[in-house]
């Protein structure tokens, strides 16, 4: 079939668009690197630590892996460039034809495994993170997990057995791919299939990718709310703002941080998949193909790079709070659990009270912040909440005292008490015992 004379002349929309892809392969490279050096730097400064594996999880290795493969994709990506991905394929000489085609197509089973490998190691990491969350949950991001994984499986044999003997017959068609790029034999030896079934396959794999991205997100906002969403169900006569406004002020920003730095680049996944799913008409329209394909291109991987930024949540959260906050309280602008204080028994708590009525009783909320000392701040990259507390005490007469009841012992702590006495105070406490304990967990990434 003959290639219609494009209007434009011979131009090259591939220049811009691939220097944007390395520059956020760039940008992710250095935010993982980031996140294996404070991992690193965590694990020389508390050699103490009794469980390494709470610093460093498989998932990391998962990361390490899905970026390898990005890389791979990129570089794949630059060779066809180098060819002619991005211009007219009327305007190409039959070598610059078949060599832009030839790594572009060899390019796209590593994009489909560098997203399901990074989006395998996300589910893992959710699942670490709600390791104490309601079993339904868990076995969704399981299901999920099985789910896109089989997708994107049969998605990247799809592409590479497209071609094969002709009649059929059985054969390793892997043998054939080079046919997707190379001229078919002349005596009809060999067949490939039309565009359009890779079209379809795509649109298929693209829907599982994209419901489960926003899946994913929802629920991670979901267990980072939880405890407000329950607390507005037991007030359904506060408004959602008012109780918002109730929280603690801490609590409020480390929640909005997390939903914003994990949630949100699980949406823009989400969204980028859905325009790459769009965009796969390209993948059926070979007549200009290597000026096509490259929008489609940009998009995978903008879904590829916010998945794996999402991950970096809470190496950057641990970092402010190391580096930023530390300096800005006066306190030592490192680790809060240094080399120099891991082997020490106690520790110091700066604690805020402030009390509220609710009903026929108040509500004492105590905000407390460890400085040094204890070593449960390790959970931080396996998202073990410890930012809400309750103690609920039999006899409320005695103000500040706390003899009976249940404790959940968390590095942040928000503790809730049933107080017959206003005011507020704040206090420097060491370690305390209590009588009895429950634990739920949270989302602290």
């Amino acid at each position: 079939m003959d290639i219609p004379r494009p209007s434009e002349g011979d131009v090259n929309i591939g220049t811009d668009i691939v220097r944007v892809c390395w520059v956020l392969t760039g940008i992710v490279g250095v935010v993982l690197i980031f996140r294996f050096s404070m991992k690193a730097w965590i694990r020389w400064a508390l050699p103490q630590v009794s469980a390494p594996e709470r610093v460093w999880g498989f998932e990391d290795l998962i990361f390490l892996f899905g970026y390898s493969l990005d890389l791979l994709h990129m570089t794949l990506i630059q060779l066809s460039y180098q060819w002619g991905l991005g211009r007219h394929f009327y305007y190409l000489s039959p070598t610059e034809k078949v060599q832009s085609l030839r790594f572009d197509f060899a390019s796209q089973p590593t994009a489909v495994a560098a997203a399901m490998v990074s989006r395998t190691g996300m589910m893992w990491f959710l699942y670490q993170c709600f390791s104490a969350s309601d079993r339904r949950i868990r076995l969704s991001i399981i299901i999920s997990m099985i789910i896109q994984v089989i997708a994107n499986a049969l998605t990247i044999v799809q592409i590479v057995v497209q071609c094969g003997p002709n009649p059929y017959r059985p054969a390793d068609r892997t043998k054939y791919f080079h046919y997707m790029w190379d001229p078919l034999p002349a005596d009809g030896s060999v067949k490939c299939q039309s565009p359009n079934v890779q079209t379809t396959v795509g649109f298929v794999q693209g829907g599982f990718n994209t419901s489960i991205d926003f899946f994913l997100g929802v629920i991670s906002a979901f267990e980072l709310w939880q405890f407000f969403i329950q607390t507005l169900h037991r007030n359904p006569n506060v408004s959602v703002w008012t109780q918002f406004k109730r929280l603690n002020s801490s609590v409020r920003s480390r929640r909005i941080w997390q939903t914003i730095s994990l949630s949100v680049p699980l949406f823009l996944s989400g969204a980028a998949s859905i325009v790459k799913t769009y965009l796969l008409k390209s993948l059926g329209d070979r007549l200009d193909f290597t000026y096509n394909i490259v929008h489609f291109i940009l998009w995978v991987k903008i879904e590829n790079y916010s998945i794996l930024i999402a991950t970096c949540a809470p190496v950057i959260r641990l970092f402010l709070r190391t580096f930023v906050d530390n300096r800005r309280d006066g306190r030592y602008p490192g680790y809060p659990w240094s080399r120099s204080h891991s082997s020490k028994d106690t520790q110091t708590i700066e604690m805020g009270r402030k009390t509220h009525r609710r009903g026929p009783r108040r509500e004492t909320s105590i905000s407390a912040t460890p400085v040094y000392g204890d070593k449960t701040e390790l959970d931080w990259d396996h998202c073990s909440d410890r930012s809400e507390s309750r103690i609920m005490v039999s006899s409320p007469d005695q103000t500040g005292l706390v003899r009976s009841g249940q404790v959940t012992v968390k590095t942040d702590i928000v503790v809730e008490v049933d107080d017959e006495e206003e005011g507020s105070s704040s206090m420097s406490s060491g370690p305390r015992e209590s009588g009895g304990s429950g634990h739920r967990d949270m989302f602290d990434c």
